[in-house]
């Protein structure tokens, strides 16, 4: 792979800086990474007036806003970690299959899973997209969106039949989406894949949704009571992950 030499660059100095928290003055990155003062200079400048490093008398050393970063990461990682548990909660009291996803354009992006004893067959998996449209989480992330927001990410969309029963058309999506913005719930019924049956709540944060967490349920299991249990549980979780992430300060960012 070819590197970007001055983007290199810059990452070689906050490595370096980072690795001597001491501080390091001008002369000594020079030399350390045998480069020109005249080169060094210029980027270091930036990188505190951007706060990515702070300059205290001669020494350079990490800024706060490099501290901030680290810190939205390990967030998005506790927060990942905090629905992956929840998530195996719901396996193990309902024993179906858990994911986890986030909306990218007009398909789901799935991020989590955790699967169940018995088996089944879906298409969806870690890494993978599906269109949202026919999916129990895509409904739940679309559900943030209004109604001509929906309309604008649909303009010139061309919808794909999975199944016999999946959506064609953007206004019964919108219908769809209308309920679940009262309910909190999202349904699919054999709309990606037959047999399938998909229950979905929105995880939010700062009014907005930011997730998703979906069961998927085989149609010969899927009747009113499993129904009513699936829900109550995703909604209970809903609430306990939304608030876990308020109070520890979690970013639902992904």
């Amino acid at each position: 792979m070819e590197y970007h030499n001055p983007t290199l660059r810059v990452l070689r100095i906050l490595e370096l800086i980072d690795s001597n928290p001491n501080g390091l003055n001008l002369s000594e990155i020079a030399d350390l990474l045998e480069l020109p003062k005249g080169t060094i200079s210029p980027i270091l400048k930036t990188l505190s007036a951007k706060k990515y490093v702070d300059l205290e008398g001669m020494l350079y050393k990490i800024g706060p806003r490099l501290f901030q970063l680290g810190l939205s990461f390990a967030s998005g990682t506790n927060a990942l970690s905090l629905i992956r548990k929840e998530m195996h909660n719901i396996v193990a009291a309902v024993e179906e299959v858990c994911q986890m996803g986030v909306l990218s354009g007009t398909d789901v992006h799935y991020l989590l899973r955790e699967d169940a004893k018995t088996v089944i067959t879906i298409i969806s998996g870690v890494g993978k997209r599906l269109p949202a449209h026919v999916t129990g989480l895509g409904k739940a992330l679309l559900s943030g969106k209004t109604d001509e927001e929906v309309r604008d990410i649909y303009r010139d969309y061309s919808f794909v039949p999975y199944t016999q029963n999946s959506i064609m058309d953007v206004e019964k999506l919108i219908a769809q989406l209308q309920q679940v913005r009262v309910s909190g719930i999202a349904y699919e019924n054999e709309e990606s894949t037959p047999d399938i049956c998909c229950i979905a709540v929105p995880l939010m944060a700062d009014n907005s949704v930011k997730a998703a967490i979906s069961v998927t349920i085989p149609k010969f299991r899927y009747n009113e009571q499993k129904q009513q249990q699936i829900t109550a549980l995703l909604l209970q979780k809903k609430r306990l992950i939304e608030e876990n992430c308020r109070i520890q300060n979690y970013h639902l960012d992904f």
